[in-house]
């Protein structure tokens, strides 16, 4: 150990340091506070001992000075005195010093305390090394921050959030936001959107935005439909993604007329469609698993179409606010935000932000949350809409028949019937209703016609499972007997149509069963009701044998 020695007696000078360099340490002398100082500064001793009443400058000032230039690093000064008033040893800790040893010097006591200030010294070094460190990654992680906050912005660029019929809020429990809301308008006319909540907190959450983005705009640029950029987006979460993580999402897409809404959602809360006047008309239920759980071949992406009214407004929510707990541990709950959204206030948003602040009463957030506006109005036609409409229409035709083997061997034949739609025509935008539509139309051809199943079994107890059991039973036994599906798109001038056929061999419909089944449309699937909802027509030909509807791009824009 390297110790400066500071006294203005030689003799007390040459004592300490034979003492000293007797026990192996290395010494420096000084005869005065100044001189200590420069000595100090030139051989940064490890440990002083300080005299306290020496000429140019006491041990008091010089304690002060050497303090300063040691800076975090401990350095332990042991004042040398003959005082022993308390006002004199307190004065000493107060101008810097650690301990103080009595003159004359006991040989023990001095190598006791420094031994003792070796250890404090080793423990204060040891700490401060891992300061160094803390505010190294400190740094560090700055920097990460802020290359993440730089990327993260520049993957959302292209948001939005200015469209005049979408409010949100949005707030982080950290720096970086585990929830993502993305939009932007569609090239045909509307939006498309999505509200999704992240597995976790902060940057590792949050990170996921980037692939979920790049895929979200370069798919809606192109017009995509709604089930086939959630197919995208889940096939590039379940790569990107490690096992333990997730992306529970709501993706939905307004038409220009703001009258039709396509929603797939999984893992996130049901949405909520509020009529003004009439409080909440729908709930739009999650039905499907967080994006990335399962393999591409295992996903669902059905979509569910819902019509709406001018003025009616869509609440989207992530969990963070229904789970939030207030000062004495109540749950916000859903019960609590549609009382709020039921009371129909024309500014819903700002509605419900009021009264779960209230609620809060300042508690710290404990989880990202997100809350998302969406009214039903007539949006104003981009340039892009009108480059979609001048493209040149292409007439053209698709007719297949499905026999029993076809009805047991594939699961979903309209999927398959659906992917071979021309990619040029007009209407491709509209896959997921005409998926919709050509499925529902399908499935009452294959269930009633062919297989004689009546929906008012589906009234009784356990009436679906026993629904579905005579299903199977019958589809089984079946052998015979046909569906044919023939679809006819004919340029119009005043919009694109498409004409929809589903005849099978079976024996038909009646027409009181039908409008039977409309009064239960509400709890049993949505049928012929949602049919005509979706459809500029609907005609029964071939003694119920046959449907015909006619859908209009146009009555959807």
């Amino acid at each position: 150990m390297k110790v400066l020695v500071v006294d203005d007696q030689r003799a007390n000078r040459e004592l300490l340091t034979w003492i000293l360099e007797d026990y192996g340490h290395e010494s420096t002398e000084a005869e005065n506070g100044q001189e200590a100082v420069d000595k100090f500064i030139e051989t940064k001793p490890d440990l002083v001992l300080l005299d306290v009443m020496m000429p140019v400058m006491d041990g008091y000032e010089a304690a002060r000075i050497i303090k300063s230039h040691a800076g975090d690093q401990y350095i332990p000064i042991i004042f040398l005195t003959a005082m022993t008033d308390d006002d004199a040893l307190i004065k000493c800790l107060e101008a810097g010093g650690d301990d103080f040893l009595s003159k004359p010097i006991d040989e023990v006591v001095l190598q006791a305390k420094i031994k003792a200030h070796t250890r404090t010294q080793e423990l204060n070094e040891q700490v401060r090394k891992k300061n160094q460190e803390l505010v190294y990654l400190h740094n560090r992680i700055q920097r990460e921050h802020e290359m993440g906050e730089h990327v993260l912005s520049n993957a959302m660029r292209e948001n939005f959030y200015d469209a005049p019929n979408i409010r949100h809020y949005m707030s982080p429990m950290s720096k970086f936001n585990g929830d993502l809301f993305l939009v932007t308008a569609k090239p045909s006319g509307g939006v498309y959107g999505l509200l999704g909540d992240f597995t976790g907190h902060g940057l590792a959450a949050s990170i996921g935005a980037i692939p979920v983005s790049q895929t979200f705009f370069a798919m809606t640029q192109k017009n995509f439909p709604a089930s086939e950029i959630v197919a995208a987006l889940n096939s590039t979460l379940s790569r990107f993604l490690p096992d333990h993580m997730f992306c529970a999402l709501t993706f939905f897409e307004l038409n220009h007329a703001g009258s039709q809404l396509i929603v797939w959602s999984g893992g996130l809360p049901d949405c909520y469609v509020m009529r003004p006047g009439q409080g909440v008309v729908k709930h739009i239920e999650s039905k499907h698993m967080p994006l990335g759980v399962l393999e591409p071949h295992e996903f669902e992406s059905d979509v569910e179409i819902v019509s709406l009214k001018e003025g009616d407004r869509v609440i989207l929510y992530t969990d963070g606010i229904i789970e939030s707990l207030n000062e004495v541990g109540d749950m916000y709950g859903v019960e609590r935000l549609l009382e709020i959204i039921n009371r129909g206030k024309e500014d819903i948003l700002g509605a419900v932000l009021d009264d779960f602040h209230r609620f809060k009463k300042g508690k710290e957030q404990d989880d990202d949350i997100s809350l998302i506006e969406l009214t039903a109005q007539k949006l104003p036609a981009s340039a892009a809409a009108a480059q979609v409409t001048n493209r040149p229409p292409i007439p053209w035709s698709l007719t297949v028949e499905l026999t029993p083997q076809e009805f047991k061997s594939i699961a979903d034949p309209v999927e398959q019937l659906v992917s071979m739609l021309p990619k040029y025509s007009p209407l491709i935008e509209h896959r997921d209703v005409l998926h919709t539509i050509i499925k529902e139309l399908y499935s009452n051809s294959l269930e009633h016609g062919m297989l004689s199943l009546n929906s008012d079994i589906k009234m009784q107890d356990d009436g679906f499972e026993l629904y579905y059991q005579l299903r199977g039973e019958r589809l089984s036994a079946l052998d015979q007997g046909r569906i044919a599906i023939r679809l006819h798109y004919q340029p119009q001038e005043n919009g694109d149509e498409i004409s929809i056929e589903v005849q099978d061999s079976g024996s038909g419909y009646e027409i009181a069963d039908i409008k039977h089944g409309e009064s239960e449309e509400m709890n049993h699937g949505r049928g012929l009701m949602l049919i005509r909802s979706l459809c500029k027509s609907v005609e029964l030909c071939d003694e119920g044998r046959m449907v015909r509807v006619v859908y209009s791009a146009e009555s959807k824009l």
